[in-house]
């Protein structure tokens, strides 16, 4: 008797414990059970945004469980990634989904086939995409949340910046969390290393300048417009000695690296290498040498390459000596009477 009575008393708990997991597999797995039961809002995914954005009930049937949520921390001096899987998402964090909500903060939303939500500002303070994994309708499985203001506040609070110099270290940042980041996302990275970069050119960092006119150049960052690169250099020129060779180059070829066609303006061109090497740039000399001895941008002239070439001598002995004696083994005579930095001929 006392056996059936055990039985029958562990029969029910088991059942009862059944329950216990039924309801918790019905709760946690909410979002990802009810989307494939709800209908679809849209085959076509900026319209299926749309209504993502606007509607909490939709919302709840098409986010996964668990969604991951990426974010980046201060670990010491050091930013540092972090990933987590969440069983919900709070709303607030939808909220930047909604064009009203985003135009009142600045910031842009961008729908990109076929899964992502690109929403940011110009100037490389918010940077969030949120990622759809799609089956028989689309469902919120990420949220890569890349702003870093807080975490460049925790690095740099005990550091002294000149102005555009928080922007500067900024950009340089996005730059690296690159590779923590899918390429489909890391291409938004160095939009915000651009965008940061060009905050920084505007409080007046030339380094800033710089680092904005080469991320625009490489192909990595969007391309901005010539004349805008073309300032940005002038700019850093001003107080970057070897910003100068970068300008010098564009002055002859736009960025683009095209060797079929001549200089467009050699004669600025070779202004900018002397105001460069005057400035302190051994590479502005280097190339200056290297112009007069090929005679690519203006007639050749070796004895000037020469001066030139000796000039390095103060900075960089050793490879100033090496192209010394190349030029000495083509019967080039040293003549102190001439400078590299005279007017030559155009």
């Amino acid at each position: 008797m006392s056996v059936v009575m055990t039985t029958n008393r562990y029969v029910r708990q088991m059942k009862w414990f059944s329950i216990v997991l039924l309801c918790w597999g019905m709760t946690s797995g909410a979002f990802a059970s009810s989307s494939s039961t709800a209908q679809c809002p849209s085959g076509n995914f900026a319209d299926f945004v749309k209504v993502f954005a606007s509607e909490p009930e939709t919302q709840k049937a098409f986010i996964a469980s668990p969604v991951k949520h990426v974010h980046v921390i201060a670990d010491g001096k050091i930013p540092k990634v972090v990933e987590r899987s969440l069983g919900s998402i709070s709303v607030d964090e939808l909220k930047v989904l909604l064009p009203e909500n985003a135009a009142k903060l600045g910031l842009t939303i961008e729908p990109k086939v076929p899964d992502r939500v690109v929403v940011r500002d110009e100037a490389g303070h918010f940077l969030k995409i949120f990622v759809f994994k799609h089956s028989d309708c689309w469902a919120l499985s990420r949220v890569e949340d890349w702003a870093i203001d807080a975490v460049m506040e925790e690095i740099t609070q005990s550091e002294r910046l000149t102005p555009g110099e928080l922007e500067l270290k900024k950009g340089v940042i996005f730059d690296r969390l690159v590779n923590k980041a899918s390429p489909e996302s890391g291409i938004y990275l160095y939009a915000a290393a651009l965008d940061s970069y060009l905050d920084g050119a505007r409080k007046g960092s030339a380094q800033a300048a710089f680092a904005a006119a080469g991320i625009s150049l490489s192909g990595q960052a969007p391309r901005l417009e010539n004349s805008r690169i073309l300032a940005l250099l002038i700019q850093a020129s001003e107080q970057v000695p070897d910003a100068g060779l970068t300008l010098a180059d564009f002055y002859c070829d736009e960025g683009e690296y095209d060797e079929n066609h001549g200089c467009i303006n050699p004669k600025e061109s070779i202004a900018t290498l002397e105001r460069a090497a005057r400035l302190g740039s051994t590479n502005a000399l280097i190339r200056l040498g290297e112009v007069y001895e090929a005679g690519d941008l203006v007639a050749a002239d070796l004895p000037r390459a020469m001066a030139c070439y000796r000039n390095i001598q103060k900075t960089d002995p050793k490879t100033a000596n090496a192209l010394v004696e190349r030029l000495a083994a083509r019967g080039v005579v040293s003549d102190n009477s001439i400078q590299c930095f005279e007017a030559g001929s155009f």
